[in-house]
């Protein structure tokens, strides 16, 4: 069974990317998944975990929460706060009443490291010499031949945010999807702020909301 924090884990503890930040997917995914790539790796190495990523975006919703209440903005959870497919529920009905960020499960687990994926893949895609190059590294780590066989499919695979985008079934995936992608660009180009832009609307994140994930992960040491 694919275990995608454990893919995450094994991709950093193996150091891959290292060596290749300049040439993988523009900029790199293993690069940008474990360090050694955009600015984003090293805030990921540090967070460690993709269940980490849900407790930064939950962070981030709390700010917002404070500031949308302390600046009369529209109360998490109505439509002037996420719209569309996000305002069934809100963000306030998924987190809400919860004191701290519960785990992630596999499904969305399964989807954060998808949204990943996708987000390295912003400003380019991987070509033959790529591809060799991270089976050679991959080689080297302690991964499954399952798990293997799941990221070749999924860097094999072209930009396709419709696929990320079913897997965001509330308002709490949809804010740690676009907190996972933005840790991934975090020294976004003009293509990769463009994505951003999109998914976040697409993901219905009202723009107070935005900032605070960004914030978020600019506030991150790396």
């Amino acid at each position: 069974m694919i275990d995608p924090n454990k893919i995450l884990n094994e991709l950093a503890k193996s150091g891959i990317g290292g060596g290749m930040a300049g040439g993988l997917i523009s900029g790199a995914l293993a690069g940008a998944l474990t360090g050694g790539g955009k600015g984003g790796g090293n805030k990921l190495m540090k967070l460690g975990t993709l269940a980490a990523v849900g407790t930064l975006a939950y962070k981030a919703y709390q700010t917002y929460q404070k500031n949308s209440a302390a600046g009369g903005l529209p109360a998490a959870g109505t439509p002037g706060a996420f719209g569309g497919a996000a305002a069934a529920g809100g963000l306030g009905g998924a987190w809400g009443a919860q004191a701290s960020q519960p785990a992630l499960g596999e499904s969305e687990a399964m989807t954060l490291l998808r949204a990943m994926i996708a987000a390295a893949k912003a400003d380019g895609q991987i070509d033959a010499q790529e591809t060799q190059a991270i089976t050679a590294q991959l080689g080297k780590s302690g991964l499954s031949a399952e798990d293997k066989a799941f990221l070749f499919e999924e860097l094999a695979r072209p930009l396709n945010l419709e696929a990320v985008l079913a897997g965001v079934k509330s308002p709490q995936q949809a804010a740690q999807v676009y907190a996972a992608s933005r840790l991934v660009v975090a020294d976004a180009s003009p293509a990769e702020q463009a994505y951003l832009g999109l998914l976040a609307a697409r993901l219905s994140l009202d723009p107070a909301m935005t900032r605070e994930l960004d914030q978020a992960v600019k506030a991150l040491p790396g």
